[in-house]
């Protein structure tokens, strides 16, 4: 048995909304503790009207069940991993975003419970699993401090194995039939709440996103198999003895594409460059699987690949990269470019392999001074 202990990932500003929620459950079973001793009916009174019943909904019941609990342990229980995960979370959304999220998480997890289980439910542990479930997507790869029962030894677990295990053993209970009086869907609905909102909050970037978030990594995967697909079809079109440095040649380019590379390329010459990148990533999206298509003539796709960069969107700058490295392979600017994707596959794509060989490819043909000097401290970063 694991029990989580902290986190390696550093705090940018000082938590609050987490201990406030910590003493608001830890009051809330002090009272109802309390009164339980002094006046058991009462307390008895109390508890019936904030759990969350199936056969007596209330709207407040939805929000107060997450507050009650049915003792000391059930209660140090949740606040536990709620101390654990809370605190990382809570500095991505912000202060007031993390008690909304929590709320509705508990809201959430309470209504999959209504729909799966007719027994009251009460407990924070559905709104905690929504603090995990957003935990695993913001912060796959952070480390997790446990505690192992075994041995009585401190091990150091990855956050998307750790809570990944207690999805799949609460699957693994409701599958079963053995929920032992656990609210394991109330659980489920947590975890799924956490994760699909997170995942809806940094597609939309509302939520700033970061290289090793969930939402980047399923990105950077894509755009990895989008590479192995361009290289695959640019081996095909020389086997088939077509010429990928000429697009525009209306045998091998949709219509369509021509028409939207067209655009992006007048966009670029009018200066208006966020709505050329805009224009870019619609015929990526439209053609991926078509490196023709997506292939601007050299200066275009060399300046919507830097425009790219600069404005942090490093997926696509890579593909357009890739493309002109493909596509323009005898370019004066192929060094530059090789560079380049040696930076972006290092820093932010999380592709060691790649960038060693993309930089260890360039430094021959880069010139003495800035961009060398950048190759040579990659490569001591990498190892």
């Amino acid at each position: 048995m694991l029990l989580p202990l902290g986190t390696d990932r550093p705090l940018r500003r000082p938590t609050l909304a987490t201990h406030f929620l910590l003493a608001v459950n830890f009051c809330m079973y002090a009272v109802t503790e309390g009164l339980s001793r002094v006046n058991p009916e009462r307390a008895e009174r109390l508890v019936s009207g904030l759990h969350l019943d199936p056969h007596g909904l209330t709207w407040w019941g939805f929000l107060t069940y997450a507050f009650v609990h049915a003792g000391f342990w059930h209660v140090a229980g949740n606040m536990l991993f709620l101390w654990v995960f809370g605190p990382n979370v809570e500095d991505r959304l912000g202060r007031i975003g993390f008690l909304a999220f929590y709320l509705l998480a508990g809201a959430a997890a309470g209504g999959t419970h209504v729909l799966f289980d007719a027994n009251p439910v009460v407990g924070a542990s559905g709104a905690v699993a929504g603090i995990t479930g957003a935990y695993l997507v913001l912060f796959p790869h952070t480390v997790i401090r446990c505690l192992f029962f075994f041995s009585a030894g401190i091990v150091a677990v990855p956050a998307w194995w750790f809570i990944g295990g207690a999805i799949a053993f609460n699957l693994l209970m409701q599958g079963t039939g053995r929920t032992a009086n656990i609210a394991v869907m109330a659980h489920l609905g947590g975890y799924a709440f956490g994760a699909a909102v997170s995942m809806a909050l940094l597609a939309t970037r509302v939520l700033s996103r970061e290289p090793y978030d969930l939402f980047t990594i399923t990105r950077q995967a894509a755009r990895r198999r989008q590479f192995r697909e361009v290289r695959y079809q640019q081996a095909r079109a020389v086997a088939e003895g077509r010429n990928l440095e000429a697009p525009g040649r209306r045998g091998e380019v949709p219509e369509a594409a021509m028409h939207a590379r067209a655009e992006v390329t007048r966009l670029l010459t009018a200066g208006d460059h966020p709505a050329a990148a805009a224009g870019y990533r619609a015929l990526l999206e439209a053609h991926s699987r078509e490196s023709a298509a997506a292939l601007l003539p050299r200066r275009s796709l060399y300046d919507i690949a830097n425009y790219l960069f600069s404005a942090g969107d490093y997926s696509t700058a890579a593909t357009a990269y890739e493309l002109f490295l493909r596509g323009y392979p005898k370019d004066h600017e192929i060094p530059g470019v090789r560079l380049m994707l040696g930076l972006i596959n290092a820093r932010y794509l999380n592709d060691p392999v790649r960038a060693k060989q993309e930089i260890s490819a360039a430094m021959p043909g880069l010139p003495e001074g800035e961009h060398r000097n950048l190759a040579a401290e990659l490569l001591e970063e990498l190892g």
